[in-house]
């Protein structure tokens, strides 16, 4: 479709970077932004792109279609997960490069998108109720465990919400967070009402260590988006040592014992894939998934975890079973993103949970704050090749779509 109307290169430039800080602003992938930012400029008539992308700053500088050279900056201070937001802005992207809208109608179209309300907080609380019950039981603890494991990540979505509005930098955040965590589950200990505190405490971590960021950094870097993965491993990192303070501290305290006692999972095979299922209905709740994406999600999650179980019995160690679930995974969401039209983002995101090293990440870190260097080592170890073999399946998977997919729009668009 020819575009006809004619805009001021100035604003039209603007509106795409604002599309771009929102996408990243949800959650958006730094591969995915800089190829949205790139086809609505393309669409636009825009020539000579050289649009950067990092997870906190957009640069592009371009020529507009009559010739005029434009340059804008975009800073992006804070970024979270929202899935939903994810998907309608994905949508208004397709629309825009589809349809070609005028100045006026993008701009309206974006506001609108912008202006939608975030999650309820009910549902948040009960996402995070839900995730962290889940992965309590999946990393082994008991009925009366779990209660307080809910309890706990009811807590951690309280307060998430109230210090994220003045604090964004994770080693405070977390920090805070996690100190008053595990004073409750001290308390809980302390007074009868709970038998395994590192089960507990683990289970609700998930819920703050983002070992998606270690592994999205690394994806970064194998893709050669040096800067943003290094931005990603140290955000992840930094907030890790807060979680990880934020613990040791009140231990030390309470004179608690060394936090060591979790050195696996639910012993039950079938438990943790119902776990892992359960876990993920929260955290699609958690990060604003919506409709019947949250059962794919839930059924994928499970799937996952019964692919690297099932793996494990025939080979040895983290690395082998972890790439090949991660494969399973990442087919199982490029497959769902092209029925359902939605980012594969959501699907691939929440469904790894299960094998994202949350628990490796936050004793690494623990043992380090603690002078504990052979928990740290072993639990580092577990950690990079974890880390590893998510990124190597993805990029089987990433390789195979490019090989496929050509072929597969091909075949698609003789069939309609």
């Amino acid at each position: 479709m020819e575009r006809t109307a004619c805009f001021d290169c100035e604003r039209m430039l603007g509106l795409i970077l604002d599309a771009g800080k929102a996408l990243i602003e949800c959650g958006g992938e730094t591969h995915r932004v800089d190829d949205t930012l790139n086809r609505l400029a393309v669409c636009y008539g825009f020539t000579d792109l050289n649009i950067w992308v990092i997870p906190t700053n957009i640069q592009a500088t371009v020529t507009g279609p009559d010739g005029t050279v434009c340059t804008q900056v975009r800073r992006i201070l804070s970024s979270g997960v929202d899935f939903a937001q994810l998907c309608r802005l994905n949508a208004f992207s397709r629309w825009a490069c589809a349809e070609q809208p005028d100045e006026a109608d993008f701009a309206a179209r974006l506001r609108e998108i912008l202006a939608q309300r975030p999650q309820k907080p009910w549902l948040m609380t009960l996402g995070a109720a839900l995730g962290g019950w889940g992965f309590g039981l999946f990393f082994g603890c008991d009925l009366v465990d779990s209660l307080i494991a809910l309890v706990a990540s009811v807590m951690i979505s309280f307060l998430m919400r109230r210090l994220s509005v003045r604090e964004h930098n994770p080693l405070i955040l977390n920090f805070l967070i996690s100190f008053a965590v595990e004073c409750l589950i001290i308390g809980a200990m302390r007074l009868g009402a709970a038998d395994h505190m590192g089960y507990i405490t683990v289970g609700v971590v998930m819920l703050l260590v983002s070992g998606l960021g270690t592994t999205n950094g690394l994806r970064d870097l194998i893709h050669l988006d040096t800067l943003s993965g290094l931005i990603n491993l140290a955000a992840s990192f930094t907030g890790a040592i807060g979680i990880a303070l934020g613990i040791a501290f009140p231990l030390m305290m309470f004179s608690a014992g060394a936090n060591n006692e979790v050195t696996g999972l639910n012993s039950e095979v079938l438990v943790q894939i119902a776990a892992s299922g359960a876990a993920c209905v929260g955290f699609c709740l958690w990060f604003h998934v919506t409709d019947r994406k949250i059962v794919l999600c839930a059924l994928g999650g499970a799937m996952t975890w019964a692919v690297y179980s099932l793996t494990a019995r025939y080979v040895p160690g983290v690395f082998g079973p972890t790439m090949i679930a991660s494969v399973a995974c990442g087919v199982y969401g490029q497959i769902l993103a092209r029925v359902m039209r939605t980012p594969a983002t959501v699907f691939t995101t929440v469904c790894s949970l299960p094998l994202i090293p949350g628990g490796s990440l936050y004793y690494a870190m623990y043992g380090l704050v603690t002078k504990d260097i052979s928990l740290a080592a072993s639990k580092g170890e577990a950690l990079g090749l974890t880390c590893f073999g998510i990124v190597l399946g993805y990029m089987v998977v990433e390789v195979l779509n490019r090989a496929i997919g050509p072929s597969f729009r091909r075949v698609r668009r003789q069939a309609k």
